[in-house]
């Protein structure tokens, strides 16, 4: 599938996109304001996971799968609500974690901007 200089190569490449993307999540974390939106996601994960355990009677990482993929809007449908307070629960909780996970990728997306701008100005000196 991959000869030695192949395998090397990706393994290099793996390298910096690991360590860019440990200097955007370094930026990211500066902002008070991604600092915020970071709760708002694990609190939303955590009361949906709590929601459809308890009403849904789904296991912890069940729930908590379906909690992911609902928030993602990519519903694969081999998991979802049967109970109508589950489904009345699912649409609001759609609705606003669309907008918080908006917010995250807007943040993630002016981490790696001001990511991007750092290095090509260190690139310039």
């Amino acid at each position: 599938m991959f000869d030695g200089q192949e395998r090397m190569d990706a393994m290099i490449a793996l390298f910096i996109l690991l360590r860019n993307m440990y200097y955007v999540l370094k930026i990211l974390f500066r902002q008070d304001e991604q600092k915020a939106v970071m709760f708002s996601v694990a609190f939303l994960l955590a009361i949906g996971m709590f929601f459809y355990h308890n009403v849904e009677q789904l296991s912890y990482l069940d729930a908590l799968y379906f909690s992911v993929m609902t928030l993602t809007t990519v519903g694969y449908g081999d998991i979802y609500p049967v109970t109508p307070i589950g489904k009345i629960f699912t649409m609001g909780y759609v609705l606003l974690g669309i907008g918080v996970i908006s917010a995250l990728i807007v943040n993630f997306n002016r981490a790696l901007k001001e990511f991007h701008l750092n290095k090509d100005k260190s690139n310039r000196k």
